[in-house]
């Protein structure tokens, strides 16, 4: 089974982190902002970081990398990896469930990723690290209950989207599909997914079964993927009563409020 996303881009970074690349430009940063001369490089600086120095140690070091980030994203990439750690426990306080996982940490990168291109540095000089995380955790939670509110609406049908298809000028599903995918509706694994399982009768199990995943996981992918789909054709979310859920999962409506005292 290949590493989730998270793993990959965990190891992307540290790989960025010990490049000659990253030490050259280093070097460079250190000459123009005097909170870094101290460190040999970005792992020495970043060893420092997890030592847990005092606030005002950090939030300098902090600024200076934000400064840099506004015009060079190998700084804002160094920022990203300081905060790593807290984005981690911040995903737990968000995630209902393992299929979610992929959808929480993409809000979650795109949240933060705003954050630090565009911190006001001058306005927001203490507590930087808290607030970056309390800024992105904020974002991310109306990111993701918009989407689980248009999910709790769209009631799928796929036979209707069958006639949907039909009135196109090529009713072919496969050309459709890749259709959609040029146009970023869904992405080529999606369109493979939804046609192996909905025209080349494969049974959904098996593609589970075949790439290592629950079946809920896959299950629910398709069905994301078919509902974007049906959007980008133009077939309107039809709403329906709202499901009730089991209290386990309910605990997460209010998270943003009782995440702020702790992110």
């Amino acid at each position: 089974m290949d590493p989730v996303p998270l793993d990959r881009l965990e190891r992307e970074l540290r790989r960025e982190l010990s490049s000659s690349a990253l030490a050259t430009r280093f070097a460079s940063w250190a000459e123009r902002e005097p909170a870094l001369a101290r460190f040999a490089g970005a792992e020495e600086l970043l060893r420092f970081l997890r030592r847990r120095p005092s606030p005002s140690e950090a939030d300098r070091i902090l600024l200076a990398l934000l400064r840099l980030a506004r015009l060079e994203a190998a700084a804002g990439r160094v920022v990203l990896v300081a905060v790593l750690p807290g984005l981690k426990a911040l995903s737990q306080r968000v995630l209902r469930g393992a299929d979610e996982r992929e959808e929480v940490w993409s809000a979650l990168f795109v949240s933060v990723w705003e954050q630090i291109c565009a911190y006001p540095v001058e306005r927001r000089p203490h507590r930087v690290a808290a607030n970056l995380l309390l800024d992105t955790l904020q974002r991310t939670l109306r990111a993701i209950r918009a989407n689980r509110s248009t999910e709790a609406l769209i009631a799928f049908d796929f036979h209707k989207a069958r006639s949907v298809w039909a009135v196109s000028d090529d009713p072919a599903a496969d050309v459709l599909l890749e259709r959609a995918v040029a146009a970023g509706a869904i992405t080529s694994a999606e369109a493979e997914l939804v046609f192996s399982t909905r025209f080349d009768g494969i049974c959904l199990a098996e593609i589970a079964a075949a790439q290592g995943e629950p079946y809920n996981r896959v299950k629910v992918r398709r069905q994301r993927a078919e509902r974007r789909l049906l959007l980008w054709l133009g077939y309107p979310p039809v709403p329906r009563r709202a499901q009730r859920r089991p209290p386990s999962i309910a605990r997460v409506a209010d998270v943003g409020l009782t995440a702020q005292t702790g992110a």
